[in-house]
């Protein structure tokens, strides 16, 4: 086999070349440890996501039965009474909202009406926190849930009045 000139040179240069050594700090830096890096696999990432993922749906689905059923269970201890009220509570304010959109509505055309329908309106609001703060102390007491529903009709007649008179 033929030789390579390169290797040949090399070879016959070789005392040239190695004049010079590294530093004796750069030979410590060297033989010192490499910390050794922690090679996690992707797939465990997954498998610990996956049980992540499967611990929370399970909670939540826990949970989410347990307070359905524990508000339906304090629905049905609760007082007929309160129970009406609320009910009756959601009913008129719902519509007394809906009316009161309407009634908004008119009042670039009349605008004398805004000071008027809105002083009333909270009046008849702060009345009502007045009856629901009695209604918080003496939780049971039938004048107080009546007087509040009373004022809920009060407030929804008021805007009736009102969208009946303008008829905008």
């Amino acid at each position: 086999m033929k030789k390579d000139r390169l290797e040949e040179f090399v070879k016959d240069n070789r005392d040239d070349f190695d004049f010079r050594e590294p530093s004796p700090e750069l030979w410590e830096r060297i033989a010192k440890p490499v910390k050794a890096k922690k090679v996690v696999a992707l797939r465990q990432y997954l498998y610990r996501a996956a049980v992540v993922l499967v611990v929370v749906s399970i909670g939540s689905v826990l949970l989410w039965q347990f307070g359905l059923r524990s508000s339906n269970r304090l629905a049905k201890n609760a007082d007929p009474e309160l129970i009406e009220l609320m009910e009756t509570e959601a009913y008129y304010s719902t519509q007394v909202d809906r009316k009161l959109k309407e009634i908004r509505k008119c009042y670039y055309t009349y605008p004398e009406l805004e000071d008027e329908i809105e002083t009333d309106l909270s009046e008849l609001e702060n009345m009502y926190k007045v009856l629901k703060t009695d209604l918080e102390e003496n939780i049971s007491n039938r004048s107080v849930i009546e007087a509040m529903i009373e004022n809920n009709r009060y407030r929804l007649k008021l805007c009736d009045d009102v969208l009946e008179q303008i008829n905008c």
